[in-house]
């Protein structure tokens, strides 16, 4: 059999709309922020140092932790020595993140590290990072274009091996009421290449949902609404789309004040993202329309 990423049409519509969405608060001062998480107290953030490479092993990576209004209140959270950490995830107490090529697990009562696991053979470059259940994360190689599943009792992974290759593949978020995870890729060659869709867990097929393209990052869902983070180009060029996945699965331009430089992985917490800037050094905090979802 081919293996043909399946395109569903319906998702191909794009249209832009004002969604009432502002920048309420930027902010400055960081290095190359590429991921925030929240444990519903707090927002963490991390920052990959000096230098904008995501595989340097330089030991100047850390993670900030702030109030949910984005007050800085540990700009070095973490006691343990970081290069590059990119995806975060929280689960338990646990914070979880992808630095380079291994997987740590942080206690968030007291920054330490309770374990790691090493991809060295397999990656250089984990990027996001997902918890299915209390055993289980997903967590994306953009290197090599994979998706592993970690099994946090024996500290293993293993490759989803899927129908296609996601070139770059990047950001993740888990959708479990389908067994799905609803992916993007940064794309391949340095071209905005990448593509956005999911993944059935049931057979590790991917179905691909709008035939637009760009350089993908964040992936987030909430209110029915899909959305993911384009860098578009490498300078100030960024922007966040929204794609409804029911309805009439339209495909909007979220309107912000400017563009982002290079929007990495953001969350949503009460109808507000919060965009990490990776280029500029910055987080982003915008308002959202709670009633997109009606409108897509």
């Amino acid at each position: 059999m081919k293996k043909l990423i399946k395109i569903n049409l319906a998702f191909c519509l794009f249209i832009t709309i004002n969604t009432n969405a502002q920048t309420t608060k930027t902010i400055t001062g960081f290095n190359h922020v590429e991921s925030v998480a929240t444990d519903g107290k707090f927002i963490y953030a991390a920052d990959i140092g000096k230098e904008l490479n995501p595989t340097a092993k330089d030991g100047d990576g850390k993670i900030i932790k702030l109030d949910k209004k984005g007050q800085i209140l540990d700009a070095n959270f973490v006691k343990e020595k970081l290069d590059a950490p990119k995806g975060l995830a929280i689960n338990k107490e646990v914070l979880f993140i992808n630095d380079v090529d291994k997987v740590l697990a942080i206690d968030l009562k007291t920054g330490t590290k309770l374990y790691e696991i090493d991809f060295s053979k397999d990656t250089s470059f984990l990027n996001d990072i997902v918890v299915w259940d209390n055993n289980t994360l997903y967590v994306s190689a953009t290197d090599k274009s994979k998706l592993y599943k970690v099994n946090l009792i024996d500290k293993s992974y293993s490759e989803i091996k899927t129908d296609v290759t996601i070139s770059g593949i990047n950001g993740l978020f888990c959708y479990k009421k389908a067994s799905r995870i609803y992916l993007n890729g940064f794309g391949s060659d340095n071209k905005p290449n990448g593509v956005i869709g999911y993944i059935n867990l049931k057979d590790n097929t991917f179905t691909r949902i709008t035939n637009l393209e760009g350089f993908y990052d964040g992936i987030f869902i909430s209110n029915d609404v899909l959305y993911v983070s384009n860098w578009v180009a490498f300078e100030k060029k960024g922007i966040i789309q929204g794609i409804g996945i029911f309805g009439s699965n339209k495909v909007a331009i979220i309107n912000i004040s400017e563009p982002i430089s290079g929007p990495a992985d953001f969350i949503i917490v009460n109808d507000q993202l919060i965009v990490p800037a990776m280029m500029s050094g910055e987080i982003h905090f915008i308002k959202l329309d709670s009633d997109l979802y009606l409108k897509l």
